[in-house]
């Protein structure tokens, strides 16, 4: 015994695409909703104690961490400085002695 389709039919399968399902609302009731939403987990998550204390802390901890990595890199940056300054000052004594040095000679 073989099931027999009746022609047109072959393929459809019920509840697919031939079916009408339930309208997709508007855009205005959906940004509604999602308002509300959005409303009610705001007001549920600013009232927490819990959450601002945790947003206080990671402030304060990365205003911290800030700092320290200010700090740190300030320090190289002004050792790196004054390492030029001081190679910079030798290399113009040494100039300055040749100058000397050139100008005895000649001067004789």
């Amino acid at each position: 015994m073989t099931a027999k389709t009746a022609p047109g039919l072959a393929g459809v399968v019920p509840g697919g695409p031939a079916e009408p399902g339930p309208a997709q609302s508007s855009l205005p009731d959906r940004m509604a909703r999602y308002g509300i939403w959005v409303a009610v987990i705001t007001h549920i998550v600013l009232r927490d104690r819990r959450f601002h204390a945790t947003v206080i802390t990671g402030v304060i901890g990365a205003y911290a961490l800030g700092s320290v990595t200010k700090n740190n890199q300030a320090r190289p940056v002004r050792r790196a400085i004054a390492w030029y300054d001081v190679q910079s000052q030798a290399h113009d004594v040494k100039v300055l002695r040749r100058g000397r040095r050139a100008l005895r000679s000649g001067s004789r």
